[in-house]
């Protein structure tokens, strides 16, 4: 949970800090759903084009795919979980759904 908060995090302010400062924005939500399901949605600004390839997001540091995103996808798979990312008019949107484990939210 920790890695996909800081990955979706981390992203978003580096997009946002692209943009226009009038025009940076952040959103994240993240809730418990059924005591068993994490939902977590990261909305950020950015400006110019994203660059994806083969459904995989190409990294804006460096030549090739970006980590981050794959790494996010991969964690939410493994756990039974599901993601989802989507951009247009200048919006980045990552959805992601974690399923959780009993002893995670155990309460005394």
């Amino acid at each position: 949970m920790c890695l996909v908060l800081s990955n979706l995090l981390e992203n978003a302010l580096e997009a946002s800090l692209k943009a226009k400062s009038s025009n940076r924005r952040i959103h994240a939500e993240v809730y418990l759903h059924h005591k068993h399901l994490l939902l977590i949605q990261v909305e950020n600004t950015f400006e110019g084009k994203i660059q994806e390839k083969n459904h995989i997001f190409q990294s804006s540091k460096r030549t090739g795919n970006g980590v981050g995103i794959q790494s996010v996808r991969h964690i939410a798979e493994k756990n039974g979980g599901d993601s989802s990312f989507t951009y247009e008019n200048g919006v980045f949107t990552a959805k992601i759904m974690l399923r959780i484990q009993k002893t995670a939210v155990s309460h005394p």
